[in-house]
């Protein structure tokens, strides 16, 4: 039995969390805490888990002697806290042997003066960083495999890295030419009320944000770079949608020699037959965020363009999903030995 607990736990990611958790027969909540909701009854937090009495639990503070205790009987620690504050966390969890996995990204740049640079945030522990695993389990799961620490990977680049990834591999994509457009519902920009993420505001509203300055930038040509060896610069533009969760991440890169759909369909589906959570549809049956709401699940669809020569990759999943939750869920099964589909294999929620 994995005895996990959750800092970070009002977070949209925790209650997505315990949600899936309920799935997994491997499993024990121990602690939940959070800076901003502690005193607060986790079934209050997240009413629509009460009945479910694994969860009747009072969320804790994240003082030194609450962590302390938390630690105390805990195999695996989950991570949903403020950029800049994972270190003080992990250094005490990872000295006591528990495994640390961290939703954010204080973790996933292996260079933390590249983190500094984006996050605009002091980094308290290089050598961590450097050394914690990052890991979408489907390119880098042979890393995660009893590793102590994991960066779990940020949403956006999760759906862009798995749809680019086959293509990739081929050493067609031509330099510096990849372009990623994406929409994602609100839940990615956290629980903490935000004026312009009201739903008066978002409702039938449409809006770009973090243009030509989002995060997740350099994320994604980090991970592009480990997977071909050449550094690529990529333009990456967000946006938000009105509804609560999902990404639809649309990807555009010119190539130097012609495809056909099937030959794309074919390379893709060779890359993922063997992946539980990636599936691979033709050119001609595009997904839907709907496709994969409240899974784990990464549906995605290449289409070559002959006028442009450029390839067009649809790739969908949930954001606070395999963007989040499932992914964690997915590394922590990894990490601890047990079937990497354990508690999160389960059907989308939409028709």
């Amino acid at each position: 039995m994995v005895r996990y607990s959750m800092i970070g736990a009002a977070s949209n990611a925790g209650g997505e969390l315990f949600r899936m958790m309920l799935n997994h027969p491997e499993t024990k909540l121990m602690h939940v805490a959070d800076g901003f909701a502690h005193g607060q009854r986790l079934l209050d937090t997240f009413p629509a888990l009460n009945g479910f009495n694994e969860y009747d639990l009072v969320i804790e503070d994240v003082d030194d002697a609450s962590v302390e205790k938390l630690l105390s009987d805990t195999d695996v620690l989950f991570l949903a806290v403020d950029a800049g504050t994972v270190s003080d966390y992990a250094e005490k969890a990872l000295a006591k042997g528990v495994k640390v996995i961290d939703f954010g990204a204080d973790m996933r740049f292996r260079d933390a003066k590249v983190w500094e640079e984006w996050y605009k945030v002091k980094h308290k522990n290089h050598e961590m960083s450097k050394n914690a695993v990052y890991s979408i389990p489907e390119i880098w799961r042979d890393k995660a495999k009893n590793a102590n620490l994991i960066a779990n990977p940020g949403c956006y680049p999760t759906a862009t890295t798995l749809g680019l990834y086959p293509l990739l591999k081929t050493g067609a994509v031509v330099k510096d030419t990849i372009i990623v457009n994406t929409i994602s519902g609100t839940t990615g920009a956290g629980r903490r009320p935000v004026f312009q993420n009201l739903y008066t505001e978002m409702e039938n509203n449409f809006r770009a944000y973090g243009v030509a300055t989002h995060r997740h930038t350099p994320e994604i040509e980090q991970n592009i770079e480990t997977i071909t060896g050449v550094k690529h610069i990529i333009n990456f533009q967000p946006h938000l949608a009105p509804m609560a969760r999902g990404i639809h991440a649309t990807i555009y890169c010119t190539v130097n020699r012609d495809f056909t759909n099937e030959e794309l369909y074919d390379l893709y589906q060779a890359q993922y037959k063997d992946e539980p959570f990636v599936r691979v549809h033709p050119a001609s049956q595009l997904p839907n965020t709907k496709w994969t709401a409240a899974s784990n699940f990464c549906d995605m669809a290449a289409t070559y363009d002959p006028r442009t020569h450029r390839v067009i990759i649809c790739s969908v999943i949930d954001n606070i999903g395999k963007g989040a939750a499932g992914q964690a869920i997915q590394n922590m099964n990894i990490i601890m030995g047990l079937p990497e589909t354990m508690g999160i294999y389960m059907p989308p929620t939409a028709p």
